[in-house]
């Protein structure tokens, strides 16, 4: 029997609950499910509640349209948009998130040491003089946007296109938080950090490289007051 709880957002709760039963196998692939009508009573909400909650994951690519015949589960049940969960209706975990962008940027960051190119380090170079140039402009847009495209040249130093498109993801969601950073006319310390890393990657030192990320995230976590655990820290 389909079971939903009551977060903040009876809509996440809903889709949270429907992607719950196909992961579980109780809505296969192609299946019909059940209508607007039987899901509300099952999960005792409001159809409105369910025609969001399925237009949601109509949108995500979980379900399907059949004209006449009702909501389907696709053939890609997984769906086809990434959605980051939510503690609080719209509030993101931000120490999970910075979390999750420190393991990603640091095993890039010893990718980008084997596989760079010249032109990558062309990209980066440059990207770290416009950091340097619009700091000292107070352009905190500006600046913030030169970061973004330091670290993306990194993640492109790899040869990944997967590593790219995922930092593209987070950096959306960290975009306020860095332009706020920067608008505080950044550091001296966050630019010698992506000095340092910069130089390791140049150099094809991949261990001080992934070392160099991983101080430079940190810090930079600590600077936007975001508590980061150690990397051996139990959490149970």
């Amino acid at each position: 029997m389909l079971v939903v709880e009551r977060p903040n957002s009876l809509v996440d709760g809903v889709v949270k609950a429907i992607r719950a039963e196909i992961a579980g196998g109780r809505f296969a692939a192609a299946s019909r499910l059940p209508t607007e009508q039987q899901l509300a009573e099952q999960l005792d909400v409001s159809r409105s509640v369910v025609r969001e909650a399925v237009s949601q994951l109509k949108a995500d690519g979980v379900l399907t349209v059949r004209r006449g015949s009702g909501s389907y589960v696709s053939s890609n049940p997984a769906g086809t948009v990434f959605r980051l969960p939510q503690d609080t209706g719209s509030k993101l975990h931000y120490p999970q998130l910075f979390e999750m962008r420190l393991w990603i940027e640091t095993q890039a960051a010893r990718a980008a040491a084997w596989r760079r190119s010249k032109d990558d380090l062309k990209r980066m170079s440059q990207a770290l003089k416009q950091m340097q140039v619009k700091r000292k402009e107070l352009d905190a847009a500006a600046a913030a946007a030169a970061d973004i495209d330091f670290h993306r040249a990194i993640l492109a130093a790899t040869k990944n296109d997967y590593f790219v498109a995922f930092h593209d993801f987070l950096s959306a969601q960290l975009a306020a938080e860095r332009r706020l950073a920067w608008g505080t006319g950044g550091t001296d310390e966050a630019q010698l950090e992506h000095r340092e890393l910069y130089d390791a990657i140049a150099n094809q030192d991949d261990v001080s490289a992934a070392l160099a990320a991983e101080r430079h995230l940190r810090n930079a976590a600590q600077r936007m007051g975001i508590k980061l655990p150690d990397a051996g820290e139990r959490t149970a």
